[in-house]
């Protein structure tokens, strides 16, 4: 079949087919194996219409909006404790449209713009004001009318329907864009950035496209990451990266 989408994890790869079967290979391929070494279909996984990988674990997104894991974390439990070799069914989760992963934490945004989030919660990476972990999904309180999500190795944003964007979790480097390298514990919306269309997160560093088709850059510029062409180690809010126009 044609390739839809494509996801890697830490040590896996994914690739959604158009006829909704998932290819993976790596570690925690999902079919009851350990490793594997060639992109085969995940047995008896269907009707999938997005995937995202994470730290040992691979999620997938089925057309009846419900949410399916393999590896660590698979459902819900801390990252060493359960290990599914084979997809389980996350529970608490309906009408779900995309998921995004992050290390072991995940949020999922649902059909109505509201978002759920679960796993390790050290930097406030669930965005529920708290720094506790959380073993089962549960709704961001103060958080709708999203329309998409992204996330870092330990920060996620939110792209809100009126084009602004959200951010939470660890602040290290200022990759969160608020002008500091505080945590922030819930969303917070980041000043400067309108019109925002898509979003990504690495391990301490963030992008954003806005819809003129410009690019925006902040956090780590270790080795020049953000593309900015300084030697300034970090940026503590949005910068747009020049001679770049993305549509």
């Amino acid at each position: 079949g044609n390739a839809v989408m494509v996801a890697a994890g830490s040590t896996q790869s994914l690739v959604l087919q158009a006829d909704g079967s998932v290819l993976t290979t790596g570690q925690n391929p999902g079919d009851g194996t350990v490793s594997r070494l060639y992109a085969a279909p995940v047995p008896g996984l269907a009707g999938v219409v997005s995937i995202a990988g994470g730290a040992g674990t691979s999620y997938a997104v089925k057309n009846d909006g419900t949410v399916w894991a393999w590896g660590d974390l698979g459902d819900g439990t801390p990252a060493g404790v359960d290990y599914h070799t084979t997809p389980v069914q996350i529970g608490g989760l309906a009408n779900i449209v995309d998921i995004a992963v992050g290390y072991y934490f995940a949020i999922a945004l649902d059909g109505n713009g509201d978002v759920w989030s679960w796993g390790v919660n050290a930097n406030g990476q669930l965005g529920d004001g708290t720094t506790t972990p959380r073993l089962a999904p549960a709704k961001i309180a103060g958080l709708s009318g999203v329309k998409a999500i992204a996330t870092g190795m330990e920060h996620a944003f939110a792209i809100m329907d009126d084009g602004s964007l959200r951010a939470w979790g660890k602040g290290a480097n200022g990759r969160l864009g608020l002008g500091d390298q505080g945590d922030r514990l819930s969303p917070t919306a980041i000043s400067g950035l309108s019109s925002v269309i898509a979003v990504a997160g690495g391990s301490a560093h963030s992008l954003a496209v806005l819809s003129d088709g410009t690019l925006w850059a902040w956090g780590s510029n270790v080795s020049g990451a953000l593309g900015l062409g300084t030697a300034v180690l970090a940026y503590l809010t949005p910068q747009e990266v020049p001679g770049l126009q993305l549509n």
